[in-house]
């Protein structure tokens, strides 16, 4: 990634660790959406930018902590929404702007995002992980309520 000193398509290892740790396993979602929406909003706010390799799926899957099918699945939803292209024997990379604006949309290839819709994105996935946060607070509530509530025996 052109933002690290680790190698092309290689988050640094506290990065890898945290990309982990990024995804809400109790959300419900497929884990193929929560990588794809990880991956998407390191498209939107720059940390993977125009012309950048996204981790091959072998990468994906350590970092992730899940499997190749799994990690082929988000490149998928990505590369259909034009964000990612794949060159065969080279990569999956961030597309440009520009090239993916020029293109015609079609229901399989959609125009880039405008600077709004990027914003409107960063700020629902905000809600989303901080919905995320209180779901869990409210859980570990609920226990504590539930423990403190059992008979001492």
């Amino acid at each position: 990634m052109s933002n690290s000193a680790a190698a092309p398509g290689r988050p640094r290892a506290g990065a890898r660790r945290a990309a982990a740790e990024r995804l809400p396993r109790s959300s419900g979602r497929p884990p193929y959406r929560l990588v794809a929406d990880d991956l998407r909003r390191q498209i939107l706010v720059g940390r993977l930018a125009p012309g950048d390799q996204v981790p091959p799926s072998r990468i994906l899957q350590e970092d992730y902590g899940i499997a190749d099918m799994t990690a082929r699945s988000a490149v998928r939803v990505l590369r259909d929404e034009g964000l990612v292209r794949t060159e065969h024997g080279r990569g999956t990379f961030v597309a440009h702007p520009l090239l993916a604006g020029s293109l015609s949309a079609t229901a399989d290839r959609p125009h880039m995002p405008t600077d709004e819709y990027t914003e409107l994105s960063r700020r629902i996935d905000e809600l989303d992980d901080v919905l995320d946060t209180l779901l869990r607070l409210f859980g570990q509530a609920g226990s504590l309520r539930r423990r403190s509530a059992a008979p001492v025996t």
